[in-house]
């Protein structure tokens, strides 16, 4: 499963920042990892969200989730460089 929403300024504070989208969570069971599943709902997620005319999507994952990284990498995201309790910022436009 995966939830995204309009991405907000200020951390999640702020107003909606127009055409960006944040990515919360991606969620595959863990006796599934490696069926290709987490690709399969990203993708829907992405072309949802280009569907709905964001241009960006952004999401934090943990600084030491090599398995996350290699999904987010081959869904053309990369680091932003932005860190912080463990986790850093990836992004991608739409």
């Amino acid at each position: 499963m995966a939830s995204a929403e309009a991405l907000r300024g200020e951390d999640g504070a702020g107003p909606v920042i127009p055409g960006h989208c944040f990515l919360n969570l991606l969620f595959v069971l863990p006796e599934r990892w490696g069926e290709g599943i987490g690709g399969v709902i990203l993708e829907a997620l992405l072309a949802e969200a280009k569907q709905r005319r964001y241009s960006r999507i952004r999401l934090w994952t943990d600084v030491g989730n090599e398995r996350s990284h290699r999904l987010y990498r081959s869904r053309g995201f990369s680091p932003t460089g932005r860190t912080a309790d463990g986790e850093g910022e990836w992004a991608r436009e739409i």
